[in-house]
């Protein structure tokens, strides 16, 4: 077995991964993360790639948290900031209707 296959055997063994196989020439790999959370990701962030060379379960993980994990934190992090902001002009819009 080379090397790369048994990367390639240790990343789809992977929690999140649905899949992860040879593009084309070899060179590129490619990951695919599991359904549910390929549904709420958009498509750049739901597949990652990588050279052959640089292929390693560690790299995999990496990626996986800079691509996939940091998105949803941020897009976390932008709905309940809206959300508060939306609130707070709410109580502030209703506060005139309260009797001191």
């Amino acid at each position: 077995m080379t090397k790369l296959a048994i990367e390639l055997n240790a990343v789809n063994n992977l929690s999140f991964v649905a899949d992860a196989y040879p593009y084309k020439d070899t060179e590129t790999i490619i990951v695919v993360i599991k359904a549910p959370l390929r549904s709420s990701l958009p498509p750049d962030r739901s597949i990652l790639s990588f050279q052959a060379a640089n292929f390693t379960v560690p790299a995999v993980i990496q990626a996986y948290e800079q691509e996939v994990v940091l998105f949803l934190a941020d897009t976390l992090r932008v709905a309940e900031d809206f959300l508060a902001r939306s609130t707070v002009y709410k109580i502030a819009h209703l506060n005139p209707l309260f009797p001191n």
